[in-house]
């Protein structure tokens, strides 16, 4: 999603026991347009640019996914994605009409911060199950895998962006990729904006989500030296790091 410079209105952890469900016996088929589930043409970029989601427009996210998301379109899967978009000033919901073309046969779910725009959306979103809460509150997200399950084919963090908000959610969902699995968090130039915690001067002095990253790629080659992981919750099964243009997904070990 779009992001601002300016300072986000400070985190609230969420209450736990406020989770938003919606639609849970119409996520494989019901509930979705015919002519969402029944397409499966068309690649990523077109399809999410007729959605009009900023993952193509002002981002340029297609070429991470058109590498990694094809194998996946003509099968089930199970996927989450950080965020449905209230911030965004065309509104909720590009992205998720993005994922149930692109996808045919997925079961679908969101974790949004903002529980007034979920509940406002909650009619338009009935292909997917929305539970409402900070991806920065360890309670809340292991809540939610407590409720969801930990058997996401694929995690797509476009959520608040904050530097907490992103390390959390890896270190604490990454238990929910299955293996083989995949992770990707979006937005990543936000690790060099001071507004959302980032360190414009990269001297290393705050800690960042792009700092978390180099991390993890120490952790893939330290062990053949003798060293240990400093991440070791998501390092062990970590097959792969790979990183573009403000986007980065991390591969877990099959």
């Amino acid at each position: 999603m779009a992001v601002q410079t300016t300072t986000r209105l400070p985190l609230v952890l969420a209450s736990v026991g406020i989770i938003l469900f919606v639609g849970a016996l119409l996520h494989q088929m019901n509930g979705v347009p015919s002519s969402l589930r029944s397409s499966s043409k068309g690649s990523f970029y077109d399809i999410a640019l007729s959605h009009g989601t900023d993952k193509v427009t002002v981002h340029h996210y297609h070429h991470m996914y058109q590498k990694y998301l094809p194998p996946y379109r003509p099968k089930p899967l199970k996927m989450l994605e950080i965020g449905i978009g209230c911030d965004m000033g065309y509104g909720p919901g590009a992205s998720y009409f993005t994922w149930l073309e692109y996808f045919p046969y997925v079961d679908l779910y969101f974790i949004e911060y903002d529980a007034a725009c979920a509940s406002k959306w909650a009619a338009n979103t009935t292909g997917a199950t929305i539970f409402t809460g900070d991806q920065a509150n360890i309670t809340f997200l292991n809540q939610f895998m407590r409720t969801a399950g930990t058997d996401f084919d694929v995690i797509v963090d476009d959520g608040g962006h904050t530097m907490d908000q992103q390390i959390v959610s890896l270190e604490t969902l990454w238990k929910a990729v299955k293996p083989g699995g995949l992770y990707f968090c979006e937005d990543l130039q936000t690790s060099y904006w001071e507004s959302y915690g980032g360190d414009p001067a990269n001297r290393g002095s705050k800690r960042t989500m792009m700092g978390f990253v180099k991390e993890l790629v120490d952790d893939l080659n330290v062990v053949t030296g003798g060293h240990k992981r400093k991440h070791e919750g998501v390092s062990l099964d970590l097959l792969s790091v790979d990183c573009m243009e403000e986007v980065c997904a991390f591969v877990k070990k099959g």
